[in-house]
């Protein structure tokens, strides 16, 4: 036994070391905007680093900066069309939505499940994201009832029409 230790040890200095692996490129964020969306000054709806895409909130609002709707329903699709828009932004499609969180004034069961239905309408049904609904005092307008962020992670570098 005594000489079997010395030997294993002998042979496993003797070993080629492991091959060497290049370490993986850290991916850059890329500031990304949705040219039909409006924008906060010096501000992105996005940043993609890697496959991984963090969408700002996204408010009701239309190109030109105008509230749209008055009713729940109705600004919830504006919103979801504007995060939609930078998803498309960022090269994905709504099939790649794995987060969204809403803030909503004046919550209720009601607003949550107008919320989950325009949310499972703009999305993959079969790969619904995650949804998170939270109350809030206000948002950055008056009339405003709704503001969506979330996350995307995209399948590859270019859309897979298959899952819009």
């Amino acid at each position: 036994m005594r000489v079997l230790i010395p030997a294993l040890a002998l042979l496993t200095a003797c070993a080629a070391p492991p091959p060497r692996v290049a370490p993986t490129p850290v991916p850059v964020p890329q500031r990304i905007t949705a040219p039909d969306v409006p924008e906060l000054n010096g501000m992105p709806h996005a940043v993609r680093a890697g496959l991984s895409v963090q969408i700002s909130g996204m408010v009701p609002v239309n190109a030109q900066g105008q509230l749209v709707g008055t009713t729940l329903d109705a600004q919830v699709g504006q919103a979801m069309r504007n995060f939609l828009s930078v998803v498309s932004a960022a090269r994905g499609v709504s099939g790649d939505v794995v987060r969204i969180t809403a803030y909503v004034r004046d919550l209720t069961p009601e607003a949550v499940e107008t919320i989950r239905a325009a949310v499972l309408a703009a999305t993959d049904p079969n790969a619904p994201p995650t949804l998170t609904v939270v109350g809030v005092a206000a948002l950055p307008e008056s009339g405003m009832l709704v503001m969506l962020e979330g996350s995307a992670i995209l399948r590859s570098e270019f859309p897979d029409r298959t899952r819009m």
